[in-house]
């Protein structure tokens, strides 16, 4: 999960109110950090947040505001190490941006210390359906014989038949599912720097986790796991997504 910080914005007020994209060590902001970005820096005793100004007058969040605060941060992270901060995270004005990173300036300071060479990749893995829809027919004798059935007398005469066949076909690949998940993360997990599931293995997903990798391996990990994914090219199908912003990583990299 990302830093976390309140929103407190008051549309009436004077001073500028500013939307906080993440924290960087201020001796890490060169002239290029910012290229490109329409971003700005408020510095406090060696880290800087990278802000962006808000309309106060316009409460409502956009997707385009999102994809927005995403770019914004993986392009950070291409450039360094950056902790982000929970997207819609608003302060008042740039004192109050200050006094949030001088109060969190221990916890933070962590944080970029264990992101420093690292970014998140994201891995999804589904089952290519109707391979294991086969296999599970082929293996499990009631499944098969529910299956003969609803085929031979389709319709409203074999509505309990259907019924049951969905039942044990979910429940099969859900019990798949979390077995080929864990034999997966334990092929990945010795190649990573840290790894966290986000979301649980179901009928339809196998996989769902966020790997931290190290820049310096990043593109021998990436040639193992399509390595990974040709040799269960049959049966699954794996989409990697990266390099990322280490949202995953922000609190457990030492955010409170």
């Amino acid at each position: 999960m990302s830093a976390e910080l309140a929103t407190a914005v008051d549309p009436a007020a004077g001073p500028q109110p500013l939307l906080v994209y993440g924290v960087v060590r201020s001796a890490d902001t060169g002239a290029d950090r910012l290229d490109g970005l329409a971003a700005e820096l408020v510095d406090a005793g060696g880290l800087a947040a990278v802000v962006g100004e808000v309309d106060p007058g316009r409460m409502r969040v956009r997707r385009a505001d999102l994809l927005e605060y995403n770019s914004v941060l993986d392009t950070l992270a291409g450039r360094g190490p950056v902790v982000p901060v929970r997207f819609g995270s608003v302060l008042p004005d740039r004192e109050a941006v200050a006094e949030f990173l001088t109060q969190q300036r221990d916890q933070l300071a962590a944080a970029l210390d264990h992101l420093t060479g690292r970014r998140q990749y994201n891995l999804r893995v589904s089952y290519v359906e109707e391979v294991v829809l086969a296999e599970l027919v082929a293996e499990d004798p009631e499944i098969r014989e529910l299956r003969a059935r609803t085929v031979a007398a389709p319709g409203p005469a074999s509505y309990g038949d259907r019924v049951r066949l969905g039942e044990l076909v979910a429940r099969a690949l859900e019990n798949w599912s979390v077995q080929d998940g864990q034999a997966l993360l334990a092929r990945i997990a010795p190649d990573v720097a840290a790894y966290r599931v986000r979301s649980t293995s179901s009928a339809t997903q196998v996989l769902d986790v966020a790997l931290l990798i190290d820049d310096a391996r990043a593109e021998e990990v990436v040639d193992r796991l399509e390595d990974l994914a040709r040799e269960h090219r049959d049966s699954l199908r794996m989409r990697l997504v990266g390099p990322l912003a280490a949202h995953d990583f922000a609190k457990d990299a030492g955010w409170a």
